[in-house]
């Protein structure tokens, strides 16, 4: 930055002195335009006219120098944009460690409310379980005073051997196999070639 600003320094300093030589040579200039009108001295007004024309000249590129090379204007712009990229980039990464922090603080937030969750379900579960255990054993207890009962009043006797044994049904009929389809589609055609 202190380059940029000492470059510019320099450039304005060389335009202002080119401008102020400038206007040396026009005020010495008209001086000698004057002293060759007043003693009737061609030559001295001519050359008094040309040397300002030559100064107005030098003016002239002077200022269109400083306007064509002068970026100061230019570089003021780009140094406020690259410090409001700087900005801009800087504000990013914040955010984004923010955003990670955020997302971090969440995690743990989940994981305790899941850990938090487990230890609710877990305890449900003893409760049911004991529950459960306590009915099952006052079940237990009741249906074999049931049974007593009913073996002791004679409703409830012991399997004979006319009884039959139980059919057990299968859920799903045995598929039949590729090599099994093949010989029953043979069979099939077999009685038909006969006839």
């Amino acid at each position: 930055m202190t380059g940029v600003r000492m470059e510019q320094e320099v450039s304005t300093t060389r335009a202002r002195a080119a401008a102020a030589a400038a206007g040396a040579v026009m005020t010495f200039s008209a001086g000698i335009v004057t002293y060759g009108i007043i003693d009737s001295n061609l030559p001295a007004a001519t050359g008094g006219g040309l040397i300002a024309l030559a100064a107005a000249g030098m003016m002239g590129l002077s200022k269109a120098r400083t306007w064509a090379v002068d970026t100061s204007t230019e570089r003021r712009a780009l140094a406020e944009a690259k410090q409001r990229a700087e900005d801009e980039h800087t504000k990013y990464i914040a955010l984004g460690a923010a955003q990670a922090e955020e997302h971090r603080r969440r995690l743990r937030d989940l994981e305790g409310d899941r850990a938090a969750g487990r230890a609710e379900v877990a305890a449900l579960k003893r409760a049911l379980d004991d529950r459960y255990e306590a009915g099952r054993e006052q079940l237990i207890v009741e249906s074999m005073e049931t049974g007593v009962r009913l073996y002791l009043a004679g409703l409830l006797k012991a399997p004979t051997a006319t009884t039959a044994p139980a059919q057990v049904l299968p859920l799903f009929p045995p598929q039949p196999t590729r090599a099994g389809a093949a010989e029953q589609v043979q069979e099939e055609r077999q009685p038909a070639r006969r006839r």
